[in-house]
């Protein structure tokens, strides 16, 4: 006889265990749906503070509306109204080597020159450097036997110059990992598939209406509410929290599971806690040392999943500070350049209502996966290295209006080489277990999203209906 599950709990309040949530309550409107979060706010890293007239994300401050999982998730809450798209500038975003400030070459798709003139004109690269990246249609493919790191891809396709100056900043401004152990299957699978079906990557994208249409990055496709990341977090908590049948517990951490039968129970703060179906929003690793008593392999798969850490600086200035006008969104940092800085967020030139009409908001990005060690600095330390940092690349005057710094430890999820495998092993392990899921950024994507995503797939999964293909 199969049980009908009515009661779920979902560990982690972030983004993707409050996505699970709603889906679940829109897919069994008579659910009752508890969500356990450890800390004393939802949202995980996902918070915007004011300072002032200063309106601070602590970690990503907006989201693509494509794939558009997160554009519809606020529809759903209302709030579609409130999304700012980003301010229209030429150039808007840069790259910083030693104290020059070089425009990234339009009609870029992502590591793709997808236009020979800003190439050719760019002074970013040598001579024989443009040559390389513009040649890459006349590499042959290569017959790669599994999984490759992006440095390998890049270099093998496009050359090392183009890889160091352009390549390798823009990928760890997303995901602040390490190229050479990154899994261009879990990252940048398109562009693997692009090589064996078209030869090339500048091939495939002309072939492709989508890349064309983009001709390089798509800033039209970014949103941000207009209170912040943290209004999505508020609304989406909010609206649950006024749903029959939902409750959401904070300060609620969950040391252990246990199953038996078709139950799952939680010692939820010492306190033991059963319910018919279970979804764990957590990091991989918080999720193994609870899931340990129930599947060891899952467990152990789940630890495999390596993580890094980063520190945001947000400084707030006047613009009259800056010793040079800068409109751009950004600056991306290559790590050949030997500085300590991956990226520069110029906030309040993305997004209007972020500061005063003669003030700048700036974050700064430090650490990652290639300089860890520099996350364990004190406060002073890390603002010395970011006023540095902005000095050198724009020009700075007097002291900023404040500065905070904001630290994320084993937060972002490495997707190292075998990831893919990795992961399509945790799926088959979790399928064995009844009304039981996983969701968060571990896994398939760091987006919001995909987080998104993740959580209305794993809602899906504990109702038995499948996952999400829209």
């Amino acid at each position: 006889m199969n049980h009908d599950p009515k009661t779920f709990t979902i560990i982690g309040g972030g983004i993707s265990g409050l996505s699970a949530a709603w889906y679940l309550k829109k897919l069994r409107p008579n659910a009752q749906v508890t969500v356990f979060e450890s800390s004393d706010k939802m949202g995980g890293v996902l918070q915007t503070v004011r300072v002032g007239d200063f309106l601070i994300e602590q970690a990503a401050d907006m989201f693509v509306a494509r794939p558009n999982f997160a554009l519809e998730l606020c529809r759903e809450l209302g709030i579609d109204a409130e999304l700012l798209t980003t301010k229209p500038v030429e150039e808007r975003a840069f790259i910083g080597i030693g104290d020059q400030l070089y425009p990234v070459p339009q009609g870029l798709s992502m590591m793709v020159p997808t236009r020979e003139q800003p190439i050719l004109e760019t002074n970013l690269l040598t001579a024989a450097g443009k040559q390389r990246f513009l040649s890459e249609d006349q590499i042959a493919p290569a017959e790669i036997d599994g999984d490759e790191s992006l440095k390998s891809f890049a270099v093998r396709r496009f050359g090392v110059e183009a890889y160091e100056k352009i390549i390798q900043p823009m990928v760890s401004g997303i995901y602040t990992a390490d190229p050479e152990k990154l899994s261009m299957r879990a990252t940048m699978k398109r562009f693997v598939d692009m090589e064996k079906t078209h030869g090339s990557l500048i091939a495939g994208t002309a072939s492709s209406a989508e890349d064309q249409a983009a001709r390089g990055a798509r800033y039209d496709l970014f949103r941000a509410p207009q209170e912040g990341i943290g209004q999505l977090i508020s609304s989406l908590s909010d609206t649950l929290s006024q749903l029959q049948g939902v409750t959401i517990a904070l300060n609620s951490p969950v040391s252990s599971i246990a199953k038996s039968d078709q139950q799952w129970t939680l010692d939820v703060d010492g306190n033991s806690q059963s319910f018919d179906g279970l979804i764990v929003a957590t990091g991989a690793d918080a999720a193994s040392q609870m899931l340990v008593s129930v599947d060891s392999q899952l467990s152990s798969l789940l630890t495999g999943i390596e993580t890094a850490s980063s520190a945001i600086v947000a400084i707030g200035l006047k613009k009259n500070q800056l010793k040079k006008p800068f409109d751009g969104f950004g600056i991306i940092y290559p790590h050949i350049d030997g500085g300590q800085v991956i990226a520069i967020s110029f906030s309040s030139n993305k997004f209007s209502g972020r500061c005063g009409d003669d003030e700048l908001l700036i974050r700064v990005f430090i650490g990652g996966a290639l300089q860890s060690e520099l996350v364990d600095l004190d406060d002073e330390a890390l603002f010395e290295i970011a006023l540095a940092q902005l000095d050198k690349s724009v020009g700075l005057k007097g002291q900023p209006i404040f500065k905070r710094v904001f630290r994320w430890r084993n937060c972002m999820p490495q997707y190292h080489l075998g990831h893919v495998e990795r992961v399509e092993q945790i799926e088959s392990l979790v399928k064995a277990h009844t009304n039981f899921a996983l969701a968060g950024n571990s896994y398939h994507g760091v987006g919001i999203p995909a987080c998104v995503e993740s959580g209305k797939n794993a809602a899906l999964s504990v109702l038995g209906k499948g996952s999400s293909s829209t």
